[in-house]
C-alpha cells in the first residue's frame, strides 16, 4: 500500500531537536524500567514522519491513514520487516509527547514494551497550529 498523497508537510522550526528530546525521554523511561534504550531506525522514522504529516494534513489524530492504512502496513511499505511493532499517536506541545504517553497506560505499555528494540518518531505542524506526533516501535525480523 503506497503512502497517502499529501500536501507539503510543515515541520515545527525545532522538529529535529524535539524528536531528539522525546527519544531521550522515552529512553530515560525505559532505563528507569530496567529496559534497554531504543535505537533510532530510519525506516520506522520515515513511516512515523509520513503518518504525522498525514494526520496534520487532515487535522485529525488517528491510527488509520487517510488511505486506510494501519501502522503495520505503513512500516512494511517502508521496507521494515518486523517481529514486533507498535504505534503511539497524539497532538502535544513542545516536550510533552513522552510524558503524556507515559501517563497513559496503553501508550506507556507501547513505550516500555520489551519486545521492541528500535524507534522512529515523526512530527508535523498542522494548519490548526497543533503539533502532531507519531512514535513507531519495532524489532526487526
Amino acid at each position: 500500500m503506497a503512502p497517502p498523497a499529501m500536501a507539503k508537510c510543515v515541520l515545527p522550526a525545532d522538529a529535529a531537536a524535539q524528536i531528539r528530546e522525546t527519544r531521550g525521554q522515552i529512553n530515560a523511561y525505559r532505563t528507569q524500567a530496567g529496559l534497554p534504550a531504543l535505537r533510532q531506525n530510519t525506516k520506522l522514522a520515515a513511516a512515523a514522519a509520513s503518518h504525522a504529516c498525514d494526520m496534520a494534513d487532515r487535522g485529525k489524530i488517528s491510527h488509520s491513514g487517510s488511505n486506510g492504512s494501519d501502522f503495520a502496513q505503513r512500516i512494511k511499505t517502508r521496507g521494515y520487516n518486523f517481529s514486533a511493532a507498535n504505534e503511539n499517536v497524539g497532538m502535544f506541545g513542545t516536550g510533552k509527547a513522552a510524558q503524556w504517553w507515559y501517563n497513559s497506560p496503553g501508550h506507556r505499555a507501547n513505550m516500555l514494551s520489551p519486545k521492541i528494540t528500535e524507534i522512529g518518531l515523526g512530527i508535523a505542524l498542522g494548519a490548526d497550529k497543533q503539533v502532531y506526533w507519531v512514535m513507531v516501535g519495532g524489532s526487526p525480523r
